[in-house]
């Protein structure tokens, strides 16, 4: 059999508490995506909150979303950013 020709339907049988479970989680997100002010401010309370109380606690939370920006969004950036100025060049030189 010709692997690129073979369709497998694969079925992943859930149990009644986990698919409860998944509706939830879209449902959440479908929330989040038409709500987004709501959900703005709701995250800006909770940060607000949590400098105020817990300071060590915030102080570990912007240290796991620097973290993050250095290891996973900057990198990504820079190699968008060198992207876009190869395909820039190459069409400079195609066209020249």
């Amino acid at each position: 059999m010709n692997p690129e020709t073979a369709t497998e339907q694969i079925t992943i049988t859930l149990s009644p508490a986990e698919r409860f479970y998944q509706n939830h989680l879209k449902r959440v997100s479908n929330y989040q995506k038409s709500h987004p002010e709501k959900c703005r401010e709701k995250c800006k309370k909770y940060n607000d909150r949590l400098r105020e109380q817990q300071p060590d606690r915030y102080a570990e939370l912007l240290q796991q979303k620097k973290d993050y920006y250095l290891a996973v969004r900057k990198p990504k950036l820079v190699a968008e950013r060198e992207a876009k100025k190869q395909a820039k060049s190459q069409t400079a030189v195609a066209t020249a």
